[in-house]
């Protein structure tokens, strides 16, 4: 779960969410395989070469604004291009704008691949069976492209994704020499000490590329963020089974990166001239990473509620990407591990047989049971008052074993809890059975898929009694 927070992808081969659900990244290109490139004629040349083998091939193109696929469309007259369009359109039109005038410049079949909301919900469960771990953002998208190109006849899918990190389009984390503390901070996608209760230090993947206070920068993005972004393509169209290619995972900058350049506004300066060959009309545009709306998809999100995760998540510090990680990372482990939490809530005053049994049966009905103890001041409300106060009493529940996390209840909103909680039941004692109060909250929690279940009391036993008869004995001394 670290690895997957802090780096978007697994990257120890031999470590897996469950025994017998192996997970893959992407396997890199053998040497051989490789083209050295000087200049943007290079470029131009070793691309052509590897469309040159794909004769007898219907090819198709997920085709961006972005500089890179817009050069390999340059090579696809007459084949197929899948555009993503979000949210009916209303989402990055000028993204759109650019593919369509891409399309139209070099004789492309432009298609439009609608995503919304459902395309998440449809296919985020088959991409993440299909890599044994949780994913990408980008990948049911892709996916879904993959399935229409299919339909269309396409036989082989043309990418253009490793460009950034080969060229140096990864300018933010180009910009300067780093120290090692701060690239590891920078480069960290979601540090997982804010968000797991049992978070794993994930240092030691950036250790090998420590050079005394600094860090070889240029060294672990060629080793980590490749594998990172290449597998969620690798992945998806595994999914689908149709074979793609990334003509520039076949290139290597022959010279060294131009740090000067790069820091100086010429990102991928190689790929931009190259850009200006193919397109001299048009101003070179400004690179941009694939689009997703996934701001718009996670703005009223409320969190994870699994217990793996800190119930203290700050969502208002965490960007729409950052929210996708927690929340596919929930989806994986409840395909795999589903559980069923459970809810109870109670004063425990007095703490004696009968608070016991309850929580013993409701644990014996559940994988995860929060227990909710009500503050004096929601005691006072009702017209009692706690003899053990509050603290001791939640101190006093938390060290019985069948209850996994204690919360404090300060009101007898069962729908807030449950908005808090997301438990499947809830455990309540049988008195309250039949009344008209619990009628409703049962038809409340039955409509968002939790259901009541009730619990006889222990006979003869309950802290008012047990209050009665202290009082007594003191009166007697």
């Amino acid at each position: 779960m670290s690895s997957y927070l802090a780096f978007r992808y697994i990257e120890r081969e031999g470590m897996d969410f469950y025994e017998g659900l192996h997970h893959e990244n992407i396997p890199l290109p053998n040497p051989e395989q490789l083209t050295y490139v000087h200049t943007a004629e290079d470029i131009d040349k070793a691309i052509q070469k590897v469309f040159d083998s794909f004769k007898g091939e219907k090819l198709g193109i997920c085709l961006s604004g972005g500089m890179d696929s817009a050069i390999l469309a340059s090579y696809m007259h007459g084949c197929d291009a899948y555009t993503f369009r979000f949210l009916g359109g209303e989402y990055q039109k000028e993204e759109l704008a650019r593919a369509e005038y891409y399309a139209k410049y070099y004789g492309l079949n432009l298609h439009y691949v609608d995503i919304d909301w459902h395309t998440v919900e449809q296919y985020l469960p088959i991409v993440m069976r299909k890599k044994n771990a949780p994913v990408h953002s980008i990948e049911p998208q892709l996916y879904q492209a993959a399935l229409q190109a299919k339909a269309d006849g396409v036989t082989h899918m043309i990418i253009g994704d490793c460009s950034d990190v080969l060229f140096g389009g990864l300018d933010q984390l180009l910009s300067k020499d780093w120290k090692f503390n701060d690239f590891k901070k920078r480069y960290t996608f979601l540090d997982p000490t804010i968000v797991l209760k049992n978070p794993v230090d994930m240092s030691y993947l950036f250790e090998p590329y420590k050079q005394g206070e600094n860090i070889d920068f240029q060294r672990f993005l060629l080793d980590i963020y490749d594998i990172e972004s290449s597998s969620s393509y690798y992945n998806a169209f595994l999914a689908a089974d149709i074979p793609y290619t990334d003509p520039y995972a076949l290139l290597r900058m022959a010279d060294a990166l131009d740090l000067t350049r790069v820091r100086n506004g010429e990102s991928k300066y190689l790929i931009r001239e190259l850009m200006q060959i193919k397109y001299p009309e048009i101003p070179v545009p400004n690179k941009v990473p694939m689009p997703r709306p996934v701001d718009a998809y996670f703005k009223d999100w409320q969190g994870p509620t699994r217990p793996e995760f800190r119930r203290d998540i700050d969502l208002t510090q965490l960007t729409g990407n950052q929210k996708w990680q927690l929340y596919c990372l929930e989806q994986f482990l409840n395909i795999y591990e589903p559980i069923t939490i459970g809810y109870t809530t109670g004063v425990y005053d007095l703490f004696h047989i009968g608070h016991l049994n309850l929580l013993r049966k409701a644990k014996a009905q559940c994988d995860y049971l929060i227990v909710g103890v009500s503050t004096d001041e929601l005691v006072s409300y009702k017209h009692k008052h706690a003899v053990i106060p509050f603290e001791e009493r939640k101190e006093i529940v938390g060290a019985i074993q069948y209850v996994d996390e204690v919360v404090t209840q300060e009101n007898m909103n069962k729908m807030e809890a449950w908005e808090k909680y997301h438990f499947n039941v809830m455990f309540v004692g049988d008195d309250w059975k039949g009344t008209d109060k619990w009628n409703k909250i049962e038809a409340d929690l039955n409509a968002v898929g939790a259901k009541v279940v009730y619990f006889p009391y222990t006979k003869g036993t309950s802290s008012t009694l047990i209050n009665e008869t202290l009082h007594k004995l003191r009166g007697e001394k």
